[in-house]
């Protein structure tokens, strides 16, 4: 049987013990000594400046972020990295991204704005790929999604307009032959309609399947004739042919004009 000394040694032993269990957890656990998770929401996003109006030569493209746990009463900054694999597209010239990336007070959610160029795109088609990087604030969360990919291009392709026979065509007596800036701005002038001609406008619309007309004969739409040749094809020649003839499209002379 222990005397009270021996079990006032085991206690006082047990008691240190614990103190130092404590004392390690404390040193673990500190909050301090953990960052603040950041992640992608998406893994991939593409764009097309497709039938953009041929004026707008960027896009702001946001990516959205977002953080695991509280918000803080203070914006805090995250970095991201091009990384070299990324593909064709090149900083400063296809693409351009802010030095300054927050996450704002109060909030858990973020974006990554890019700004696409459009002037040097052409016909190609454009990747590239970011992936998030440790900062004081954030540290990125699983492989999976500390990366995103944006693919992005200038391409339009010919509408499946179809002639009076079924067959895929374009209304070259009317327009010239196909050219997809031309194809931009001819959508860009009909959507003028809309403020010129609300009636006739919306009449097309309906009758060709949408404000992007996917059934518009490719033959023409003779049933429209007069009101698209004065609110449409004049003004693509005089767009072309009179205001910009150094782009060196061509479209024929409207009939009576």
């Amino acid at each position: 049987m222990r005397t009270k000394h021996q079990l006032w040694k085991v206690g006082a032993f047990l008691f240190a013990i614990a103190c130092s269990l404590q004392s390690c957890k404390e040193n673990i656990f500190q909050p301090e000594e953990f960052k603040t998770g950041i992640y992608f929401r998406s893994d991939s996003t593409d764009y097309s400046f497709g039938i953009t109006p041929l004026a707008v030569n960027s896009h702001d493209l946001s990516i959205p972020v977002k953080i695991m746990g509280a918000p803080s009463a203070q914006d805090r900054s995250f970095k991201v990295q091009v990384l070299p694999e990324s593909g064709s597209a090149q900083q400063g010239v296809h693409f351009e991204i802010p030095n300054n990336l927050l996450i704002k007070a109060d909030s858990v959610n973020g974006v990554m704005t890019i700004k696409l160029l459009r002037k040097d795109l052409k016909d190609g088609f454009f990747k590239v790929r970011f992936a998030l990087q440790e900062t004081d604030d954030f540290v990125p969360v699983i492989d999976e999604h500390k990366k995103t990919v944006i693919t992005f291009n200038n391409r339009v392709e010919q509408p499946n307009w179809v002639d009076y026979w079924g067959d895929k065509s374009w209304p070259s007596y009317k327009l010239g032959n196909w050219d997809p800036i031309k194809y931009i701005k001819f959508m860009e002038i009909f959507a003028q309609m809309k403020d010129k001609a609300p009636s006739t406008y919306q009449a097309i619309c309906k009758a060709y399947g949408g404000e992007l007309l996917p059934n518009f004969p490719g033959g023409w739409a003779w049933d429209y004739d007069f009101s698209l040749t004065k609110y449409v094809v004049i003004p693509l020649y005089q767009y072309f042919m009179e205001q910009h003839p150094e782009m060196g499209v061509e479209v024929p002379r409207p009939y009576g004009y």
